[in-house]
């Protein structure tokens, strides 16, 4: 019996020590699989064939790299929020930037107000390195907070790519829920043709050219006045690509998927502007 509990005793700890051998592994392998990942990436924005735009659909494919001794990794352009039960893709190049949003913008996202968006405007703290800074904004609380802080970033020159933006922030950019929900459903159904006519390759759907986006919404739905004014308001601030980039890489070791990364890039400068791993 003693003999049997010793046994018993010694095959845990095996089991133990082999688990964390497995797990230390997978951690061991995640940083580097992560740094070939991003070295591929820049590389793909680099000789991105459709240089001039980014869709919806080509920032939130996943794609899979294969390498060797049965270790990969897949990764994607955007967050894949899932609040409440309802998924939510979240691209860096879609959000409204904090340190240049006017005051009319901020005092239209939720949680905020105009008196709490004057006081983000007029923060000794502005520009914000990070979102969580305003945190620190007077009259901030968390509850407000949470409410904004997916629709945000601090990151880029405030354009905001009308190929993936959330009908949130095109509401808070000013526009009327008609032509926000028009703007989705341009992008669902708009496909974008080759202006190559020998070549076979799918570009997408959605809008083209940040020149084009009044016409485009004019022959695809009936705009009124007003809609055409607010349109035209912001075409400095619209355009059609995402230069800064929330790249996602879930490297895998076996069947075992290792840490996570969310790394904020510029691929045009390849610089790294932000790096989490959870």
């Amino acid at each position: 019996m003693v003999l049997s509990i010793l046994g018993m005793g010694l095959a845990g700890l095996v089991f133990q020590e082999i688990g964390f051998a497995k797990a230390y592994q997978r951690l061991t392998l995640s940083l580097p699989t992560a740094r070939a990942a991003l070295k591929k990436v820049f590389y793909i924005r680099q000789s991105d064939t459709t240089p001039l735009f980014d869709t919806f659909g080509e920032l939130t494919e996943e794609n899979k790299q294969v390498l060797c001794d049965n270790n990969s990794f897949k990764y994607y352009f955007a967050d894949k929020n899932n609040p409440a039960g309802k998924t939510e893709i979240i691209d860096e190049g879609a959000l409204i930037n904090l340190n240049t949003a006017s005051l009319d913008v901020l005092k239209r996202l939720p949680g905020i107000g105009e008196e709490l968006a004057g006081k983000i405007v007029n923060s000794g703290l502005r520009p914000f390195s990070s979102i969580n800074e305003a945190l620190l904004a007077e009259g901030m609380n968390k509850e407000n907070f949470l409410l904004f802080k997916d629709l945000v970033t601090v990151y880029g020159t405030g354009k905001i790519n009308i190929n993936t933006a959330s009908k949130a922030v095109l509401l808070a950019l000013g526009l009327d829920k008609e032509l926000a929900e028009a703007i989705l459903r341009f992008r669902q159904e708009h496909k974008i043709e080759n202006p190559d006519p020998a070549s076979t390759e799918e570009l997408g759907y959605g809008f083209s050219s940040a020149n084009k986006i009044l016409d485009d919404l004019r022959s695809f739905i009936s705009l009124g006045l007003k809609q055409e004014q607010d349109l035209l308001a912001l075409l400095s601030v619209l355009d059609v690509k995402s230069e800064y980039l929330r790249f996602n890489v879930i490297p895998t070791s076996g069947n075992k998927e290792g840490l996570h990364y969310s790394i904020i890039i510029h691929p045009a400068t390849k610089k790294i502007l932000s790096w989490k791993e959870y």
